[in-house]
């Protein structure tokens, strides 16, 4: 929405125009809140372009007009968003055009690629494989995190243990006066702390879009499921690459940044002149972008003719355009922009909890083909229920959002044994429940055993699998689509299931 309303625009004007268009287009897409705003100088609109800036999908040229980079790009013109922006994340590095200079401003003496120095912290067995968001990522990592060399490694290792060991009191004496910002009125340790918390904060949620970490309710962050090899290799990768140059020119060095996976080099003439944005352009930006935060909120497998008559109207644009634009851009439509945002949900939290309820639904029902009912919070009956037509039996799913790896507790053995005992009460047809499966962010080595517990009681077998794999198991669909037979064999197989357990080869 910032690349429809700004690009190739110049910015500055006295009144405002371009940050003004911006904010109402965002508006108009669901993701800024429509109102009344405060300053009515567009600080929305050049807040959101700075965002989009740091995660390396558009620059400001030399003349004060808006672009994205081919990364950005790629995303506008529909492309799978995880891996794009799992590169750009992994390539994130300071100093860069975002920090080096302003408010987000870091020092030089960081020559570093953050993620990847996370990365090898957590990888670093000294560490026990974890590390605490609040306690170690904000106090310790931030501050000293300088380089990827394996000697800042190793320093910052024992800075962690020695805090493990001794709290607070292992920092320096002038940690304050070092690591206050530069805008507090009154540094104090709990202001620098607070600040540091909101940065590593905003680093898991950036980190998340690489699948590679977990990051529990309580902010224990560890490498995800079976990603170790996956996560040294990423490592190893980058620790051969040198950083980029050029941060304090922020065309160049965006373009060389904002690449997206398979591109070496963005060779494009960006002077409008060369390029001209013509009103087909922009309309197909326009219905390009609509359908992409249409996808991200519910899966579209199909150009429907309701499909286009909702893009129409957003738009204003003729259903013809529309369904022309849509028909040759989103061919099979848009479930990988859905997928990103699944991800996202996760590892949400529980206010976010219906959302990744009806999304899990909507994956068993448009990319496994099953009947799906959710039905949510409605006494003593699970998140969803499922049926196969084909293969005449029904499963159930509790969907857990909760961020943390999940136990399945007394309470919730009981609870699950409850669904399935009253089965009949909510089922969908006829066909005999076969399964019940929990899906969550990460569960707990204990979960089997659970499990085994609930299928004794209740007689049904279950299982527990992360909503990673589910992402997994919609890229292999696209492949070779799962038969019923298989995904009951997989979801009924009474154990937390692994990335072997998929039957991913096509």
């Amino acid at each position: 929405m910032v690349s429809t309303k700004a690009e190739a625009r110049k910015w500055s004007h006295p009144d405002k125009r371009i940050e003004l268009a911006v904010e109402s287009g965002l508006e108009e897409a669901g993701l800024k809140r429509p109102g009344r705003r405060r300053d009515g100088g567009g600080g929305g609109a050049r807040t959101y372009r700075a965002w989009l800036k740091s995660l390396g999908l558009v620059f400001m040229d030399d003349d004060d007009r808006l672009w994205p980079t081919l990364a950005g790009d790629a995303i506008l013109q529909g492309e799978p968003p995880l891996p794009i922006m799992s590169k750009l994340v992994l390539s994130t590095q300071f100093p860069s055009a975002f920090t080096a200079s302003g408010q987000s401003a870091v020092n030089r003496r960081f020559q570093v690629r953050p993620f990847i120095f996370l990365l090898q912290l957590l990888d670093d067995p000294r560490l026990g494989g974890y590390l605490d968001e609040k306690e170690e990522i904000a106090k310790i990592v931030i501050c000293y995190g300088e380089s990827n060399k394996q000697s800042c490694v190793d320093s910052v290792v024992e800075r962690i243990l020695s805090h493990r060991e001794h709290g607070d009191a292992s920092l320096p004496e002038d940690y304050v006066d070092r690591f206050k910002s530069t805008r507090s009125k009154a540094p104090s340790l709990d202001a620098v702390f607070k600040n540091f918390a909101d940065i590593a904060n905003t680093l898991g949620n950036q980190l998340s879009f690489t699948q590679l970490v977990s990051i529990q309710r309580g902010g224990r962050w560890e490498i995800a499921s079976q990603g170790e090899g996956a996560v040294r290799d990423v490592i190893a990768e980058y620790l051969t690459k040198p950083l980029l140059r050029d941060a304090d020119d922020e065309e160049k060095y965006q373009r060389r940044f904002g690449l997206p996976p398979g591109k070496h080099k963005d060779t494009r003439t960006l002077d409008p002149l060369a390029r001209s944005i013509t009103g087909a352009a922009i309309a197909e930006r326009q219905i390009t972008t609509t359908f992409l935060t249409l996808s991200s909120a519910e899966i579209i497998t199909t150009i429907s003719p309701d499909l286009v008559t909702r893009v129409a109207d957003i738009t204003g644009l003729p259903a013809a355009v529309v369904d022309g634009v849509l028909a040759r851009k989103f061919p099979a439509g848009g479930i990988d922009t859905f997928m990103t945002e699944y991800a996202v949900l996760a590892f949400g939290s529980r206010d976010r909890a219906t959302e990744f309820e009806k999304a899990t639904a909507s994956i068993f029902s448009n990319v496994f083909g099953f009947q799906t009912l959710h039905i949510g919070q409605q006494g003593i009956r699970p998140d969803v229920v499922v049926s196969s037509r084909s293969d005449s039996y029904a499963g159930i799913i509790d969907a857990k959002a909760y961020g943390e790896s999940y136990s399945a507790s007394h309470d919730h053995r009981n609870r699950m044994v409850a669904y399935i005992k009253g089965y009949k009460t909510y089922a969908i047809d006829d066909n005999p429940l076969a399964f019940f499966s929990y899906v969550v962010s990460e569960f707990k080595p204990t979960i089997t055993g659970q499990l085994a517990m609930i299928q004794h009681e209740a007689g049904v077998p279950g299982s527990a699998i992360t909503a990673r794999d589910i992402i997994r198991m919609v890229e292999r669909s696209k492949v070779k689509a799962y038969t019923h037979a298989e995904l009951l064999g997989i979801l009924g197989s009474a154990k937390g299931l692994t990335f072997n357990d998929l039957l991913l080869q096509p």
